[in-house]
């Protein structure tokens, strides 16, 4: 079982790399599309969050501890914004741009990694079946969702070397996410839905509060057009996601 795990995360983890396909792609060209990709990482987001996360939590009904992380993760997300900003952008020189976003992705990724670490590990313990058949889940949720991030560093001022490096160690948290399921197994299991609920919220923050802005600092109509495609092209991917579950 612990040979598969392995197998299984180090897979989620290599799919945060996919932005090396871009590696042999001009600054200039990339700059063209990542207002796009940005449009498809907020349609990620917020269709993870409608059409996955919550449906999933909310399947014993919504209880006040759910409705409390969900505030918790949009709570706490800010906090950790106004810590960022003060801490990153205190010193900085007024010409500089601060770009608090992107290390509010990576937070919500880290976060995001961590719970599929957990949700691997508990379909492993179950079963061998089971787990190659949530591996598959994973890794194909896991595609558009490490696009968009990728693509919301690079729009945040990181190189693509940076980028892909940051995007790398942000899904190492799922190594712990496993980690602490085999050593705690059912406690940490049970509060999945907390941690769910805790990431959808973070989630529909740095979407709400980050990534929609920055779609609405200059507007040409083909511009708006092209950045509801993609939008809606993440929120369809998401949807086509339900077929496999």
């Amino acid at each position: 079982m612990y040979l598969e795990l392995f197998l299984a995360l180090a897979l989620i983890s290599l799919i945060s790399l996919l932005g090396i396909l871009t590696i042999n792609i001009s600054e200039k060209t990339l700059k063209k599309w990542i207002e796009a990709l940005v449009a498809f990482a907020i349609g990620a987001l917020i269709g993870d969050v409608f059409i996955h996360l919550l449906p999933e939590i909310s399947q014993n009904g919504i209880t006040p501890e759910i409705s409390f992380s969900i505030l918790g993760g949009i709570i706490i997300f800010f906090i950790l914004e106004k810590v960022i900003q003060w801490k990153h952008c205190h010193h900085l020189d007024h010409k500089d741009t601060c770009h608090r976003f992107t290390y509010m992705s990576l937070f919500g990724d880290m976060m995001h990694n961590f719970i599929d670490g957990v949700i691997l590990a508990g379909a492993f313990m179950a079963g061998p079946l089971i787990g190659f058949s949530t591996t598959i889940a994973v890794a194909l949720h896991e595609i558009p969702q490490e696009l968009g991030d990728y693509a919301v560093l690079i729009k945040g001022g990181f190189t693509k070397k940076r980028a892909l490096i940051y995007n790398f160690f942000s899904s190492l948290t799922s190594f712990v996410g496993a980690l602490l399921t085999l050593i705690f197994g059912t406690m940490i299991e049970g509060l999945t839905p907390l941690l769910m609920a805790f990431a959808a919220g973070s989630f529909l923050y740095i979407a709400g509060t980050d990534l929609f802005p920055e779609l609405h600092k200059e507007f040409d109509l083909k511009q708006a057009i092209i950045q509801l495609i993609f939008i809606l092209l993440g929120i369809g991917v998401m949807s086509l996601l339900l077929l496999i579950e």
